[in-house]
């Protein structure tokens, strides 16, 4: 039995160039008759292996509990949101409650961008500077998550950067983990027919110009092919953090393709 949501999603993570142990994390997860199906990237950080739990623990946790979810008959996008919104929280406390008893030396936490794709609707959920883009043609790549970044949040209430600001781009402001509440950035979206979507951690965003993201998402022929153009070019940007990165077409579009 296939999946309703309409979507196909691929996905890969790469160590990088430069670091020593892989801290991101990533689900994509389309339940057979289901109409709804996850999306997940998570970008530990914590040094040694805690980074690395505190992603796993993203992506575990929320594709467990949205195994779990019952899906409604009606009102679909308004439960997909409410389950984003409870289920990070929940994994947030979980985090933040394994740093304190454990009184580690350098706590772990995590970025995460979530995403439910439905037949009519996208959900999205996030914290930290992970993102979400939408290609589509008639606009283009457009961001869709917010950075939680110290850099970020002071360019948007100040209205330019300060400064030094590069030494705070990696400074996350919003994260999973380092406190006992959290509270991520929700953003319901009307799925229109011919978008496409990618989510990543910073190893991808942070080292590939935004023109050349709008080129891969649109020249592709698959979601599996987006990702694989995607992982190179930022390898070859030289790949100086962990690279991780999910990319969701149109069902009718690979199928098109010969795909499906």
């Amino acid at each position: 039995m296939r999946n309703r949501a309409g979507v196909i999603m691929a996905g890969e993570s790469n160590l990088g160039l430069h670091r020593k142990r892989n801290e991101d994390n990533f689900c994509c997860y389309a339940p057979p008759g289901r109409k709804c199906a996850l999306a997940v990237v998570a970008d530990g950080v914590g040094g040694h292996a805690n980074g690395a739990v505190a992603s796993l623990i993203c992506c575990r946790d929320l594709a467990e509990a949205f195994r779990r979810m019952a899906e409604p008959e009606e009102n679909l996008p308004d439960a997909a949101a409410v389950f984003l919104r409870d289920k990070i929280r929940k994994i947030n406390r979980k985090v933040f409650s394994r740093n304190y008893f454990e009184q580690v030396v350098r706590p772990m936490s995590s970025t995460i961008v979530a995403a439910v794709f439905m037949p009519e609707a996208v959900l999205l959920a996030s914290a930290g500077d992970s993102r979400m883009y939408e290609f589509h043609p008639a606009d283009g790549l457009v961001q869709l998550s917010t950075d939680h970044s110290f850099s970020a949040e002071f360019a948007r209430e100040h209205g330019f950067l300060p400064p030094g600001s590069e030494t705070m781009k990696n400074l996350i402001a919003r994260a999973v983990g380092p406190r006992s509440e959290l509270e991520p950035e929700l953003h319901s979206l009307e799925r229109r027919r011919e978008s496409r979507y990618l989510l990543c951690s910073d190893g991808a965003s942070g080292c590939i110009p935004k023109e050349e993201l709008a080129a891969i998402m649109a020249d592709s022929g698959s979601a599996r092919q987006a990702v694989g153009r995607v992982m190179r070019s930022a390898l070859l940007a030289g790949g100086r953090d962990n690279i991780t990165v999910i990319a969701v077409f149109p069902e009718e579009e690979e199928q098109s393709h010969g795909i499906a």
